[in-house]
């Protein structure tokens, strides 16, 4: 198994993150980077990171930045300019491919979300993944990473479309011979929603059953509060086993385990976390996430069971 690693929640910044990269790059298991796309664009390809890596592109974080100025910004939006904002955003993301292309580096997928929250729609998500689904997206495809739906007596994290309602949207593309989309569950985004462990493989099963899975990413989240914030923030924490994770982090090996046998082998496997306050040097950073690959591709190795040598 090799491994997309979402490394900029906890890449070191500055002089230090060409070290950072050398260092990840040693990691056997890794083929390539989650790229963040933000308000203001693409990251750059980081310095010291291999160069035969691949990417995967996130919209997430710029998705959040332009909500923070416009809550009817999204592409599931019921808003046409808010629709439109969203479709030239996606614009952008489609340049940033072709100039990682251009540069020699292959990207994989492109991650999208059905924002807004409250303002959405399943209708208006099909029609501009319809759109979005006519340009060139250099050999990439397109998957949409579901982000915890709204429920009754919580506050949401993002609050977008269902699990459902994606999923089907996503097949309707798909029966209509658009093959190059998928769903990709984000394990605390799905975890988050519902307050249940559990709720990642019964994401995982629902997709894989109506045949759009297409990924799958790790991520923590805790019902207390840790030095991450608040309970159930969307911040990336480490499984539990990884060293200085908060002790009430959801994201244990067996839940790994489990997901990994619900999902089977898929395109995209990989994982995101931020790292606590005590992870400085660049070498301990690469050594938590060298640990989270190696609780990955364990259980990947022993079958999904985490207690087979």
């Amino acid at each position: 198994m090799s491994l997309i690693v979402g490394a900029y929640p906890a890449q070191s910044t500055g002089p230090l993150a060409r070290q950072f990269f050398d260092e990840l790059g040693r990691i056997p298991s890794i083929r390539g980077l989650e790229l963040p796309y933000r308000a203001e664009g693409g990251d750059p390809w980081p310095a010291g990171a291999p160069a035969a890596w691949s990417a995967v592109v996130t919209s997430i974080p710029g998705t959040m930045q332009r909500l923070a100025l416009d809550e009817h910004f999204g592409l599931a939006s019921r808003n046409p300019g808010g629709r439109r904002a969203a479709l030239d955003f996606v614009a952008g993301i489609r340049d940033y491919v072709g100039a990682l292309v251009s540069s020699g580096h292959r990207v994989e997928a492109v991650e999208l979300h059905s924002a807004p929250p409250h303002h959405g729609s399943p209708e208006a998500f099909a029609e501009s993944l319809n759109e979005v689904l006519d340009w060139d997206w250099q050999g990439a495809g397109i998957v949409v990473e579901h982000c915890d739906a709204p429920r009754a007596g919580s506050v949401p994290e993002k609050g977008f479309l269902s699990f459902e309602e994606e999923v089907q949207v996503v097949r309707g593309l798909r029966d209509q011979g658009r093959e190059d989309i998928s769903v990709l569950v984000n394990w605390a985004r799905s975890v988050i929603e519902t307050g249940q462990s559990h709720t990642a493989a019964d994401h995982l099963r629902y997709a894989r059953e109506a045949g759009v899975l297409g990924g799958l990413m790790f991520s923590g989240c805790s019902p207390e509060p840790t030095e991450f914030g608040y309970p159930w923030i969307d911040a990336h924490l480490p499984a539990v086993e990884v060293q200085g994770a908060p002790a009430s982090s959801l994201l244990t090996g067996g839940e790994i385990a489990r997901c990994l046998r619900e999902a089977g082998e898929l395109p995209i496997t990989g994982f995101k976390i931020g790292l606590p306050q005590d992870a400085v040097s660049p070498g301990d950073r690469v050594e938590r996430l060298r640990q989270m690959c190696t609780l990955i591709t364990g259980a990947a190795r022993a079958g999904g069971d985490p207690q087979r040598p």
